[in-house]
């Protein structure tokens, strides 16, 4: 059973967190309060943080201000794909019983964004003598299977599409399984050309990185 408590004081704030990351690890430091004994410290996935009132204790880790001296400051493991969250709890020990303060602004929160999944493709050309039309292979390699809706092709005449809206928007039929998928191949016309794309832009490339082979 946590005990929480409103927040009395500005000066019981955690705040100024700052992150460092190196290899498969994130260091993170932060003002800590003379009057904070303890902390619990929160981690979730960016899209799956869940309100202070839905936090148990299984949900957080308490940290020791002679752990956080020890390491001068707090080493999380980047187990994570793609953009996840750290919020830092203020704690006092009272008559025995640890009380955490319901620090509610955003001061006591920071984002940190994990390794990527490596999605790689490739795409060849296969043009046919005295024919207005040349065949087309695709091929997808990826680390973790993926849903269809995440990758398009785009074809253009003339160059090869820069962006997800330089051309003619194509969606894949079917879902990618880790490893290797050759698509169908398709006919295109001689002066047309294809690439792949995340659909989602910006959200995708949180979590995967599209490498041409």
């Amino acid at each position: 059973m946590l005990n929480w408590e409103t927040i009395s004081s500005p000066d019981l704030e955690i705040k100024d967190i700052k992150k460092t990351i190196r290899d498969s690890e994130v260091h993170l430091s932060w003002f800590w309060s003379k009057e904070v004994d303890f902390v619990y410290i929160y981690k979730a996935a960016a899209d799956q943080v869940c309100p202070i009132n839905e936090l148990n204790e299984a949900d957080l880790k308490l940290y020791t201000r002679e752990e956080y001296k020890a390491n001068q400051g707090y080493i999380g493991r980047m187990d994570s794909i793609g953009r996840y969250a750290y919020r830092i709890f203020p704690c006092q020990k009272r008559d025995g019983k640890l009380i955490i303060i319901r620090q509610e602004n955003e001061k006591n929160l920071i984002y940190v964004s994990g390794s990527k999944a490596r999605v790689y493709f490739s795409i060849t050309y296969k043009n046919k003598l005295f024919q207005p039309k040349k065949r087309v292979k695709m091929s997808i390699m990826t680390e973790l299977p993926l849903d269809k809706e995440l990758l398009v092709y785009v074809k253009k005449s003339g160059s090869v599409p820069a962006s997800v809206d330089d051309g003619t928007m194509y969606p894949f039929v079917r879902d990618f399984p880790s490893g290797k998928t050759l698509s169908p191949e398709i006919e295109i016309n001689k002066d047309e050309y294809i690439r792949i794309f995340f659909s989602n832009g910006k959200k995708s490339a949180e979590m995967y990185e599209l490498v041409p082979e």
